[in-house]
């Protein structure tokens, strides 16, 4: 008796396959029009008068046409298939798995619709409607069709190339942003990123059309509809979706190119027969933000840009898979983290090491290892000794990236100023990992500090400033400058946890008191202070922090309670500031 590969029944299930969105759905269509050679894509949004009550249009279709080779009866029928295709196992390319155009379909809606023709015209057509496959419990798609393409598409196509494809999702019911205005940025820019190279090579174009279907008639909402320029989270390229000026020249320049080949041929004879088998390499792409950008500050708009690309680029065959930090960024709060960049681009002999999954949108295997002694071993290791070297190199680079950065000194990571009465001034570069720790000559006090004061100062200091472990002449000009100059209170702004205000630490008679520039009163009401460069304004806050923390410090018994009360002071500042900002 013949086995099934789906129960009509549970075919629903099929439409649960794991695309986070529209945007990962159409990139898979995308990939199958680059893999037949178009370089032209049209990726058109239907809003029809939504049945919720509401007069509002909604994206209701989507349609995907390009200029590709087209197909045949045969491959349509093969393509339609879950687990079908005709790319199963290749080498090279974008294609491999043989889901793509059925899955990345099912995921948005519950019929599509495929019309295909070559050279000699004939348009051949099949469909899949899962509410029809449930009601007739059949598991068998209908046949493929010779048919002539619909009026209506032939209407939304400016015209017709001889050879090409249309794929169309009737009745979408799971997009998310339904509206087209927020439909179409959160299709261009994640589309413009993935398929950056294709774009900025002129290898394609993808443009965005939006229609209005009025019963009779489709109308072109022009101001929605445009071309997808590139995404670049290297920050290299130029003519980007990047504010201007920001996309007229590279905000960022290259630190490192080349080839990272695994096993290493040089090695034994079962790395040189490994690597006989793959033969590719992964080349690997690192960039660091210009010195003019990186003085724009975090909280700039081109750096919150940084920000949200923050991290690592991994990309198969020049498409990119997925960006994230995947646990090489092991300080959030370390705003140098967003300066720097890595792009991994690798092809389908790389697979099995990196992980990658059928959707094209995570590589599981791919993490930062920090020893693969500890990592569960198999008969076949190679998996765990790609990774490792891999993660390994990626380590060493990123500590000389986060060193230049970081010696650049315009981070911020930290702001200083003195407290406790004197006059104000900000020595030059945030304290304590860039000041210059030239020794006051006039100290508050003559005593030295204890071997114990400077012992706790010493470990205070690497870890809040891990870096310092690298610098031992420079850890130690901090802790002289940090114990002879003439204040007894110093307020360092610098990132701290989402639930903290301020905190401090005592040596002695010094007192170092932290405000955290992640809360909303350091970004309201401190940070205008220090870009008016008028910083006499920031005297009666510096008295504020100061009294609290030495009120604080007089109430040793009561810690735990003041932590609590800190914390949840925080919070509620932090709401408080938020419904001054709505009502104001």
């Amino acid at each position: 008796m013949a086995v099934h590969y789906f129960d009509p029944n549970g075919v629903e299930s099929l439409r649960d396959n794991g695309y986070r969105d529209t945007a990962m759905a159409l990139a898979e269509l995308i990939d199958n029009s680059l893999q037949a050679t178009a370089d032209k894509i049209e990726i058109i949004l239907i809003e029809r008068l939504s049945d919720t009550g509401r007069r509002e249009f909604l994206v209701d279709e989507i349609i995907v046409v390009d200029n590709g080779h087209g197909m045949d009866k045969d491959t349509l029928e093969t393509s339609m298939r879950f687990g079908g295709g005709t790319r199963h196992g290749a080498k090279r390319g974008l294609g491999k798995f043989g889901m793509g155009l059925p899955n990345s379909s099912a995921s948005q809606c519950p019929r599509f619709e495929v019309y295909t023709w070559k050279e000699d015209g004939k348009v051949f057509s099949n469909y899949f409607d899962f509410k029809e496959i449930k009601a007739k419990k059949s598991e068998f798609l209908p046949e493929v069709e010779q048919v002539k393409l619909p009026k209506d598409i032939k209407s939304l196509i400016k015209s017709v190339s001889p050879t090409g494809t249309v794929v169309r999702w009737m009745n979408c019911d799971r997009i998310i942003l339904r509206r087209a205005a927020k439909l179409v940025p959160h299709i261009e820019w994640p589309l413009g990123r993935i398929f950056r190279y294709f774009i900025h090579k002129h290898a394609v174009e993808i443009k965005i059309r939006v229609f209005q279907d009025n019963s009779s008639t489709f109308s072109e909402r022009f101001e929605l509809s445009k071309t997808i320029k590139p995404l670049d989270p290297l920050f290299l390229m130029t003519n980007t979706q990047l504010p201007t000026p920001f996309n007229q020249e590279a905000p960022s320049e290259i630190w490192e190119e080349g080839e990272y080949l695994f096993p290493d041929p040089k090695g034994d004879e079962e790395n040189q027969r490994l690597y006989e088998k793959i033969k590719d390499s992964v080349i690997i792409k690192l960039s660091i933000a210009k010195k003019s950008i990186q003085n724009e500050g975090g909280g700039s708009p081109i750096g919150d840009i940084y920000e949200e690309m923050q991290g690592i680029s991994v990309l198969r065959s020049n498409r990119e898979i997925k960006i994230g930090d995947f646990g090489f960024i092991t300080d959030v709060s370390d705003q140098r983290n967003r300066w720097w960049k890595i792009e991994l681009d690798f092809e389908p002999s790389f697979d099995k090491f990196f992980g990658l999954d059928n959707t094209k949108q995570n590589v599981h295997n791919f993490h930062r290892v920090v020893d693969k002694d500890l990592l569960e071993r198999t008969d076949d290791d190679s998996t765990i000794d790609f990774i490792a070297g891999l993660s390994k190199f990626i380590e060493s680079q990123l500590r000389e990236m986060k060193s230049e950065i970081k010696n650049r000194n315009k981070g911020t990571k930290g702001l200083v100023v003195d407290g406790g009465g004197n006059d104000t001034t900000v020595p030059p570069g945030p304290f304590p990992s860039d000041v210059n720790p030239v020794p006051h000559s006039d100290p508050i006090s003559d005593d030295e500090p204890t071997d114990d004061q400077r012992k706790d100062a010493r470990q205070w200091l690497l870890l809040r400033y891990p870096e310092y472990a690298l610098d031992e002449q420079k850890l130690n000009l901090a802790l002289d400058w940090f114990f002879k100059i003439n204040y007894n209170q110093f307020v360092v702004f610098l990132q701290l946890g989402a639930a903290e205000f301020y905190n401090f630490k005592s040596f002695g008679h010094k007192t170092i008191i932290e405000v955290n520039t992640n809360h909303d009163f350091f970004q309201e009401f401190i940070l205008p202070i220090f870009n008016e460069e008028d910083l006499n304004k920031i005297d009666p806050l510096l008295l504020l922090f100061g009294s609290m923390v030495e009120a604080e410090k007089e109430l040793v018994s009561y810690q735990q309670y003041i932590l609590r009360f800190r914390s949840a002071f925080a919070v509620k500042l932090n709401q408080f500031i938020l419904d001054w900002k709505e009502n104001k």
